[in-house]
């Protein structure tokens, strides 16, 4: 291969490291459990899952919709109410967006049991999709009263044991 060549390739193959990943790689996020578990959630399974709302307390007061972080835990294994209690409430929650921002929340702040709103995954905002700064999927941390623990265009939740 000559230097030219070369050259080429290696300039296309970083134009695509940048590129825009393909449309089933942004409609997912990756979860990963206590214990080393991992499992990609699509849009399409996360519709299919039981669905809540949450007010925002924030903002336009908009009424947002998804799955409770509970639920989606409980796909890799994370306790969730009532085996929330004692060493299991030493578990921390990190929530990444695409941006870079990402946030901690304890187990305890997930379960609408102990904090009476649910902590949701949402898709859709006031009956329609996320809109696109936001997509595909935006944390919705019931009961704030401002946006700051919001992230934005999730793409990976962790539960990490503390002990």
């Amino acid at each position: 291969m000559t230097l030219k060549a070369l050259a080429l390739a290696a300039v296309l193959a970083f134009a695509a490291a940048g590129a825009a990943p393909a449309p089933s790689q942004a409609q997912s996020l990756v979860l990963k459990g206590p214990d080393g578990q991992s499992k990609t959630i699509g849009a399409a399974e996360l519709k299919a899952m039981r669905r809540t709302t949450v007010k925002a307390g924030f903002g336009d007061h908009k009424t947002y919709e998804g799955v409770s972080l509970t639920d989606l835990l409980a796909e890799v294994g994370a306790p969730s109410e009532v085996r929330l209690h004692g060493p299991a409430l030493r578990q921390v929650v990190t929530v990444k967006g695409t941006d870079g921002f990402w946030i901690p929340l304890s187990i305890a702040e997930t379960s609408a049991g102990f904090r009476g709103t649910p902590t949701i995954l949402a898709d859709t905002v006031d009956g329609a999709p996320l809109a696109k700064e936001e997509a595909p999927f935006r944390l919705i941390v019931g009961g704030d009263l401002k946006a700051a623990r919001s992230v934005r265009m999730v793409a990976e939740i962790a539960v990490r044991k503390l002990d």
